[in-house]
C-alpha cells in the first residue's frame, strides 16, 4: 500500500517484520557507552509509526517512551533490556516460520 507521503507501506505480519527487523538493527548498534537519549526516543517513535496498527504493542512502545530513565543519556542495560522485551513481544505475533529480512 502507498500511504498519501508515497512511501511503501506495507500491513499484517509483514509489518511486524519489518518492526522486528527494526529492533533487532538497534540491538546490533548497543555499545558499552551511555547512549543518547533523543536517539532512543527516535528510534521507539520509529517503531511507534511502524506499529500503527497495533495497539496493545503500542501501548507497550507508550510505556517503554514515559520511562526513559536521564535526562540526556541512558545506560545501554536498560536500552538492551528494553530492545530484548520488544522483540519478544514482536516475535510471537509473527506466524511461525516467518522469515525476518535484516
Amino acid at each position: 500500500m502507498i500511504d498519501q507521503i508515497g512511501s511503501t507501506s506495507v500491513e499484517g505480519p509483514s509489518r511486524s517484520s519489518a518492526a522486528l527487523a527494526m529492533v533487532d538493527e538497534w540491538a546490533l548498534e548497543v555499545h558499552d557507552g551511555l547512549v543518547r537519549k533523543s536517539l532512543i526516543v527516535d528510534d521507539l517513535l520509529d517503531l511507534r509509526a511502524e506499529l500503527a496498527d497495533e495497539p496493545l504493542l503500542l501501548i507497550e512502545v507508550d510505556q517503554f517512551l514515559s520511562s526513559i530513565p536521564g535526562k540526556t543519556v541512558v545506560e545501554p542495560k536498560w536500552w538492551a533490556a528494553t530492545l530484548a522485551t520488544l522483540r519478544s513481544e514482536l516475535s510471537q505475533r509473527l506466524p511461525a516460520g516467518a522469515v525476518v529480512d535484516s
